[in-house]
């Protein structure tokens, strides 16, 4: 492209991709676009701070070495002009040759604000190819509790001291917030970074210190080594007085983990894990991290779960930290995904980088599958992958087929579409699109694509097309990865595949999955919404999952052979990312199979039968008959992943009856299916994983429904702990904890909520904080819901949290839809700006809204007030609502018919 201002000609590669192109209210040079023009690229930053945490400031000076990539007068880079507090000093800016230290005259320095852009006007056009310094003498900014860029955060030591510590998150645009620089993925560079600091705290930065020195003032002085070609956003810092344990690997790899001091034997579970994982991806990948050490540092306040800085992890305290006491099976389990997913990061992510956020579905999708097969190699009685379809990608689809739904590469057109890319689109549909190929090509296949890709751009950036080549390779051509995974990755939604019978053969036919099948999305799809699917079956000739079979369905019907008149299950194992829908000759024959002997069928796929049935109901496609019938076997189930189908299907029409008075006849049915089971297996702590999380979700699901054997046995545990303080089963605290509140008042609440400021186990203040939700005394519910504006009470990072343990009871929703409505204003401007946490307090306050006067509120309140950077999620939320509106009207009386028919009640 040629753009000439001022009679500056510049020419040369500058073209910015379409996709980023913009209307801002800024008018003038580079106000069309958000992403930075290549004119110069950097190649090395030596950077400094001083971080003075007595005072909650930082300071510092940064210089960038460029290669200029054209002739051109304009140097442009990123630098904060939001942040209150944040400056840079213009005049300490400067810009030299590197060869014969030549200085080149700014004569103009002016800004696109928006889009964060610094422009340097220089007197003489840069010559191509070489390389210049830019040098930025001065920037300061205040630490505050932000969650991002560089940030102030606290802890309280056993003794009730206040200890300060500052930690940062650069991802996605938030290195800019701390130092100018070039930030954007594929503008990689090399960082040497100083960080001067106190002298009572240690400073963490990507690499290891390589010199400690006295600074003036009695400052200490930490200058690290100088990192490998990375991206901005991955680079981290701490300033903390925390502790560490660590462990030396053969090959001299140092490993350590970081807490606060009374809680470093918190970290040995995660140094297990870590240590294990590393070993792993090493030799998965076939390549060793090329950072000669790993810092994993547990921060008190931390926006997201973990961040995967290379060389410094950095996690909230639940995603790291674990005490066999007190923390659960499942804190055991997600501290193990969470470790293994940032891990995998190193190499997918870390060494090999999308170009662009559009594809953070790579990173993401990737690093999520990744940790999945180093959870398996670790613990092979989890059950890992079972455990995914249930607790992770079902979950999913029910907001992939929304109407509001997007690709999970989706262009960027304006800056605050870049974090709203960061949602479960994007990490677990990406995932599950990804195992999905891992299905069809094989784990060899796939493991070698893994490891040619990053071998191939080691250092480098890569768009979805050169991934999808390299797979292409790796199968020696036997499939067009691209052609097949583009109709999965570049348009929103997913297939259902109906089976019907038409001679001797079953006619598969594809089509687009919506909860609301009258609600087309607004996005037309080149693809028209078909799919290349790979629909695996077995038969009940044939029911051993390892003889299952495949059939390509593209854009017309494919059939496979009718060897009988048995049954037929699709989508073996839940591998594919679709629905299946039977005949109802078949779907009867289901049903019958699952209450004569469930076991035939794979654990997996007992859930996923529920599961569709369910949702196809919930669309309208199959008769909610039908589809309840699919659950009356669930009395004779002892496995996890079928009742945890069964329950998050139902908790979409448990809320729907939460306020109406057949809701007794719900209960009542789950009674029935959950008191067998409940009285059968137990209340052991012991078993696997899977079996410790069946017998959690079996008694919490007895008590929820009032099985009264089991609400006494809480009570009785819940006032003996009260009174005598006795210990209580990790796994089953939370269940205890919320009966005892939901049974008691004033004084059980406020006796747990100072047990929950005493503890020093991050992940027990967490079950508390769930349980505190569950008192049926609203005007406790009120003072709790108002307590996320107070810091000192609620962290930042754990308002999402309660807001979502609110919408676990009938109750605690209406009190949180209405503390949306009247307090909207107040959490737009306070969190507004966070990456997750109003995206999800809008999604788990509204998911269960089901009347028109409610919609008009939110519609009113989205349009005059809306929310920074949730947009996405409430457009969702409404569209969820016009359906559960829609549902309503023509669902509700048939469940309630079919209750009374199984309940042997009259109407």
């Amino acid at each position: 492209m040629c753009l000439s201002r001022n009679n500056i000609s510049i020419t040369g590669t500058t073209t910015v991709p379409p996709t980023t192109t913009r209307r801002t209210k800024q008018s003038g040079l580079f106000s069309d676009v958000i992403r930075l023009p290549r004119f110069v690229l950097p190649i090395h930053y030596d950077l400094v701070l001083k971080v003075d945490l007595h005072n909650k400031k930082f300071s510092g000076s940064v210089n960038i070495t460029v290669s200029a990539e054209s002739s051109t007068a304009y140097i442009i880079f990123h630098r904060d002009f939001r942040r209150e507090g944040y400056g840079v000093d213009n005049s300490s800016i400067y810009v030299e040759s590197l060869e014969g230290k030549e200085r080149i005259k700014i004569i103009k320095q002016s800004y696109i604000s928006l889009n964060y852009f610094h422009i340097l006007h220089l007197q003489t056009n840069l010559t191509k190819n070489k390389k210049y310094l830019i040098k930025i003498g001065g920037f300061h900014g205040k630490l505050e509790k932000t969650l991002k860029a560089l940030y102030l955060s606290s802890y309280k030591t056993n003794k009730g001291e206040t200890r300060d510590l500052a930690s940062s998150q650069l991802q996605p645009t938030d290195a800019r917030n701390v130092f100018p620089c070039f930030d954007e993925p594929d503008m990689k560079a090399t960082f040497r970074t100083t960080i001067i600091h106190q002298e009572e705290y240690t400073a963490l930065s990507n690499m290891p210190v390589v010199k400690t020195s006295w600074h003036e003032g009695g400052w200490i002085k930490d200058e690290f080594d100088v990192t490998p070609i990375m991206s901005t956003y991955i680079l981290a810092f701490v300033v903390a007085d925390f502790e560490y344990k660590e462990t030396i690997f053969e090959n001299g790899y140092q490993l350590r983990l970081w807490a606060q001091p009374d809680m470093i034997n918190q970290t040995d579970l995660a140094m297990t894990i870590a240590t294990e994982c590393y070993k792993y991806f090493t030799d998965f990948f076939g390549i060793e991290d090329v950072v000669p050490k790993a810092d994993h540092v547990a921060v008190p306040d931390f926006s997201g779960g973990a961040m995967e800085n290379w060389g410094l992890v950095l996690y909230r305290e639940t995603s790291l930290l674990y005490d066999p006491e007190v923390s659960t099976s499942a804190n055991k389990y997600m501290v193990t995904l969470i470790v293994a997913h940032e891990v995998a990061h190193t190499w997918y992510g870390n060494m090999a980088t999308m170009t662009w956020w559009d594809d953070l579905w790579l990173n993401e999708g990737f690093a999520s599958l990744l940790m999945y097969f180093a959870m398996g190699h670790m613990n092979p009685r989890w059950n890992v992958f079972d455990m995914l379809v249930v607790e992770k990608v079902f979950p999913v689809m029910v907001k992939d087929a929304l109407p509001t739904s997007h690709p999970v590469s989706t262009p960027i057109t304006l800056l605050d579409d870049i974090t709203q890319t960061f949602d479960e689109i994007s990490y677990i549909k990406g995932m599950a699109i990804l195992r999905m190929m891992e299905g069809y090509i094989g784990w060899d296949n796939f493991r070698k694509g893994l490891q040619m890709y990053v071998q191939r751009y080691k250092y480098k950036n890569a768009k979805m097309d050169d991934v999808w080549d390299t797979f292409t390779e790796a199968v020696n051509g036997s499939f067009d990865i691209k052609e097949i995974m583009d109709t999965w990755t570049r348009q929103m939604g997913y297939p259902l595949v109906s089976m019907r019978t038409e001679g001797d053969k079953y006619i598969l036919e594809q089509s687009h999955f919506l909860l609301d099948p009258d609600m087309a999305p607004d996005t037309v799809s080149s693809f028209g919404y078909q799919w290349h699917i790979p629909f695996t079956y077995i038969t009940q000739e044939d029911n051993n999952v390892r003889h299952k079979k495949t059939e390509w369905i593209k854009r017309a019907p494919a059939s496979i052979p009718k060897t009988s008149n048995g049954w037929v299950v699709g989508n073996v194992g839940c591998v594919g990312f679709y629905l299946v829908n039977y005949d109802i000759d078949m779907w009867r024959k289901l049903a019958k199979q699952l209450n004569d002997d469930h076991l035939v069928f794979p654990e997996t796929n007992r859930g996923s039968l529920v599961w569709d049935a369910l949702q196809l109901a919930r669309a309208s496609i199959l008769d909610y008959d039908l589809a309840l019938n699919m659950t009356t076997y669930l009395k004779n189930e002892k496995s996890y992943g079928p009742w945890k189908s069964f329950l998050y299907s139902l908790q979409f029409i448990r809320g729907m009856l939460s306020k109406d008075g057949n809701y007794v006849l719900l209960q009542k049915y789950m009674q029935r299916l959950v008191a067998p089971v409940f009285e059968t297996i137990g209340l052991s702590t012991n078993g696997t994983l899977p079996e410790r999380y069946l017998r959690r979700i079996i008694m919490q699901t007895a008590c929820d429904v009032r099985v009264r054997s089991a609400v006494a046995i809480a009570k009785d545990m819940f006032n003996d702990w009260m009174k005598n303080g006795t210990q209580l089963p990790s796994d089953y605290a939370v269940i205890i904890y919320s009966v005892g509140i939901r049974e008691g008042g004033v004084e059980e609440w406020d006796y747990l909520w100072k047990k929950s400021q005493s503890s020093h186990v991050a992940s027990e203040k967490q079950l508390i904080m769930n349980a505190l939700a569950q008192t049926q005394k609203p005007w406790l519910l009120w003072r709790y819901a108002d307590w996320v504006f107070d810091g000192d009470r609620i962290k930042t990072q754990d308002v999402r949290l309660v807001i979502g343990y609110f919408a676990e009871s009938p109750l605690g929703r209406m009190i949180a839809f209405h503390f949306l409505m009247t307090r909207w204003n107040k959490l737009n401007e306070r969190f507004g700006g966070d990456t997750f946490l109003l995206r999800e307090i809008i999604g788990e306050v509204t998911s269960h809204v089901n009347t028109e006067f409610e919609l008009n509120q939110l519609e009113t309140l989205f349009e005059e007030y809306p929310p920074k950077i949730a947009r996405k999620e409430a457009d969702n939320a409404l569209a969820l609502i016009r359906a559960n509106i829609k549902w309503m009207k023509n669902n509700y009386d048939v469940i309630v018919k079919w209750l009374y028919r199984h309940l042997n009640e009259t109407i």
